[in-house]
């Protein structure tokens, strides 16, 4: 895991060349601290910051190939590359060192942009040739690892992180208002946008290629396969088939030349990962397994972790964050980026510190979800698409007489209010709006991009596939690209912790879509009853009983805590928030401690994006922030003044 920051240079290199390439590579420093690295020529220039993992003495970067003509960046990890590495050996290959990067440049001798398709891994790359003076910058196929990039009068500049190419000085910061709807509905920006006008994030599974004068191309590399699931094998050849898959994913995922660590949270999937880590290596020593516990954290998740660690016999620590403390906002803040207004953040840097007191690397269970029907909403559409098949008077008898007998109070009264569009009412489970929330702030945003853009693209394209594999697919290629995944990256990232995620290998996703969302979910509907099922013989029955609970979050107590600070962030006199949103509405989400507790998830997202606008786009501080609340809101008050 590391850092890329780069400029492709559309004329002459401008005389601040240098000077940006350094404050980017600065501004990322918690990314690679053991090393760093740069390329430069006459139209190009990358910086690369280093966190070693594979082959710690000769596994600097760049890597090039034997006549020097291709340079190549990785930030990530190759999981197949020992296989890729005798095949071009054998070709004739000449190679110096053991790391996964130096397979790339040869690869792409080989097969060019083709080259994409042959890696099994999590990675954003930089690859420079210098024969046609192009560059190529490629993202992995689920979007593990992620690439920023932005068209400046000097060129094109790019970053691993939105800070970096911030930090560039070659763009002023602005935000994109367009995109602030899409941001509160769904609390991340729907690709390829960020909150930032001009600044882009490279979609999954696509490469940018980049050449004379700065010409830019998009271009897709992998897409999952467009066919439905078919019933080709026994109940017993698919568990079989997943369970071999899965361990193989973990085994390739354990491989470093650092300690290794899994981040356990007691529940299906990370329980999962720590008992293939165990089958694989044949015993769990030096794992370290991690559990984060705040006060309100369910009891039974931290038992669920323990009594799987002691069965096992693997290291466990129970991280238990001091509560009396302030959160950080403004280090809380540079690490949400995009920004990303996900409560789990400042949990999961608080388990990347933690780790990295013994580990380099952290295995996660993300994915689970997004493969297996994980989420309420997943098993909820599964009944309601049963439901809308029937006639429309069988429909009102069944709600009027029995439907409260498989359907909770919820439930049935969303089955009775949305459509039987399975897009409608996947749009509906996923907003933080309701309808007409949503449609009043449509109407006060004068020119909002509409949240749901995306959601519409993916459906379509997999039209054919039943209704809830359509939930999952755009669950995977939006919320899961979109949201965890960047989340994860920059929380573990800012703890100089490389996050690893099994359940996103790519013959394992690929296998997982080729079950029937019918079969995922069984019946009575429920969530990942055939992952329970394929797992019985692994996991305690306590941990495939266990209901379904996220990463536990700090952040509704402390608001709840201080409502004072949400409104004296949101509702100062200077307060960005305030000046773009309706006051009105404002004010009714902060008007007493009651509201402030009932709107907690919105006004994290409203606050968040305070903070960021004063750090980022106000006192333009990127590298990582020493600088309490109030000096900071004092800072930005002042630069907003001075622009006025």
């Amino acid at each position: 895991m590391c850092g890329i920051a780069g400029a492709y240079w559309s004329g002459n290199k401008p005389v601040e060349a240098k000077q940006a390439i350094e404050g980017m590579m600065y501004a990322m420093r918690h990314r690679g601290p053991d090393s760093d690295g740069r390329a430069s020529s006459r139209f190009v220039d990358v910086g690369f910051q280093r966190l070693s993992i594979i082959d710690l003495t000769t596994g600097d970067q760049p890597v090039r190939n034997e006549d020097g003509s291709i340079e190549c960046f990785l930030n990530g990890e190759i999981y197949n590359y020992q296989a890729l590495r005798k095949g071009l050996m054998k070709r004739g290959h000449v190679l110096h060192t053991t790391s996964d990067t130096e397979v790339l440049p040869h690869l792409y001798e080989e097969l060019g942009q083709g080259m994409f398709c042959k890696l099994n891994g999590m990675f954003s790359i930089c690859l420079i040739d210098h024969r046609s003076q192009t560059v190529l910058l490629a993202r992995d196929h689920f979007g593990v690892k992620q690439m920023y990039y932005a068209r400046t009068s000097h060129g094109v500049v790019f970053g691993s992180e939105v800070k970096a190419v911030l930090a560039s000085g070659l763009l002023e910061p602005e935000i994109d208002e367009a995109s602030l709807l899409a941001y509160l509905a769904l609390f991340y920006s729907p690709q390829p946008h960020t909150l930032l006008k001009g600044v882009k994030k490279l979609p999954p599974g696509c490469l940018l290629k980049m050449g004379t004068g700065a010409q830019v191309e998009l271009v897709r590399y992998y897409e999952l396969p467009l066919h439905p699931p078919s019933a080709t094998i026994s109940a017993d050849q698919a568990t079989k088939r997943f369970l071999d898959l899965f361990t193989e994913s973990v085994r390739l995922q354990l491989h470093a030349d650092v300690p290794v660590g899994i981040s356990l949270s007691g529940g299906i999937d990370s329980s999962a990962i720590v008992c293939a880590a165990s089958r694989c290596r044949g015993s769990t020593d030096g794992l370290t397994a991690i559990t984060i516990s705040w006060p309100d954290t369910v009891s039974e998740e931290v038992a669920c972790a323990k009594e799987l660690c002691q069965k096992l016999g693997m290291a466990h620590e129970v991280v238990e964050p001091a509560t009396e403390k302030d959160v950080d906002l403004p280090l809380l803040a540079w690490i949400s980026d995009e920004p990303i207004a996900d409560p789990a953040t400042y949990s999961q840097f608080l388990v990347g510190e933690a780790a990295r007191q013994r580990v380099k690397v952290l295995l996660g269970g993300a994915g689970g979800d997004e493969l297996f029907a994980g989420y309420g909403h997943h098993a909820l559409s599964w009944k309601k698409s049963a439901y809308s098949m029937l006639p429309a008077g069988v429909q009102q008898f069944l709600y009027a007489r029995a439907v409260h007998r498989w359907m909770d109070e919820d439930s049935a009264e969303a089955l009775k209010k949305y459509s039987r569009s399975p897009l409608l009412w996947h749009c509906k489970a996923m907003s933080n709006f309701g309808l007409k929330e949503q449609a009043y702030l449509c109407a006060a945003l004068k020119g909002a991009r509409q949240p749901f853009e995306n959601f519409c693209e993916v459906y379509d394209k997999y039209r054919k596939y039943d209704v809830v594999n359509q939930q999952l697919l755009l669950d995977l290629h939006c919320y899961l690209a979109d949201q965890i995944l960047p989340m994860m990256d920059r929380s573990l990232m800012a703890a100089s912790v490389e996050g690893r995620v099994p359940f996103l290998d790519v013959p394992l996703v690929e296998f997982c879509f080729t079950l029937s969302g019918s079969a995922k979910v069984g019946w009575p509907p429920g969530q990942k009853r055939w992952m329970k099922r394929a797992l019985a013989k692994w996991l305690p029955p306590r941990i495939l009983r266990r209901k379904k609970a996220g990463m536990p979050s700090h952040f509704s107590s402390f608001i709840a805590k201080r409502p004072e600070v949400v409104r004296q962030v949101l509702l100062g006199a200077e307060s960005y928030t305030r000046k773009v949103f309706p006051a009105g509405w404002i004010q009714g989400l902060v008007g007493d401690d009651v509201q402030v507790r009932r709107n907690y998830r919105l006004l994290y997202a409203l606050v968040l994006l305070e903070v960021w606008h004063a750090l980022f786009v106000q006192a333009r501080i990127y590298h990582k922030p020493a600088i309490p609340l109030a000096d900071l809101c004092r800072i930005s008050r002042k630069k907003m003044i001075a622009s006025t």
